[in-house]
């Protein structure tokens, strides 16, 4: 130990110790702005928003990004033009839903696996929806790990940004 450490290691005050000694109990959180929750939803929507589109065209999964506009344009219409681009901004909404939810929910956390405990509640919801009793093993591993893969990114993107000290 060099002599510069050892000496301010020796004028260390009793206050120091106290600060020490707290728990970790009050960890320091900031707070999350709505520019960060568009960023991030907008950078999900584009990024996930491709895998899904690549995924559908190598057929790993009948479902493409025109998947989410079916409330509004029904299932004949899902591989137009149209329905992907209605569902592309779907995406971002459902996107800013997650983001959202996830920071009101996962808060205090600091374990980046909490995302993927998060993208498996999304599948869950997902295959209610999609009736996910009825896909087959290529497409259940492939929306398995979308969502996975899309939970851990609202995650660890989320964890890291609340619990930045810079």
């Amino acid at each position: 130990m060099s002599t510069t450490k050892t000496r301010a290691f020796l004028r260390r005050s009793p206050a120091d110790d106290r600060e020490e000694a707290r728990p970790e109990e009050s960890v320091n959180v900031r707070p999350f702005s709505a520019s960060r929750i568009v960023e991030l939803a907008f950078w999900g929507t584009i990024f996930w928003g491709v895998f899904r589109l690549t995924a559908h065209f190598l057929n790993f999964t009948p479902y493409g990004v025109g998947a989410f506009a079916r409330p509004f344009l029904g299932v004949t219409n899902e591989d137009t033009w149209s329905a992907i681009f209605l569902g592309a901004i779907l995406l971002f909404f459902e996107s800013l839903l997650a983001i959202f939810v996830y920071s009101l929910l996962f808060r205090r956390t600091r374990f980046w696996w909490s995302g993927l405990l998060y993208g498996l509640m999304l599948l869950v919801v997902a295959g209610f929806f999609f009736r996910i009793g009825n896909w087959d093993q290529a497409t259940l591993s492939t929306e398995l790990f979308w969502y996975l893969s899309y939970g851990l990114f609202v995650g660890m993107t989320v964890t890291l940004e609340q619990s930045d000290e810079a």
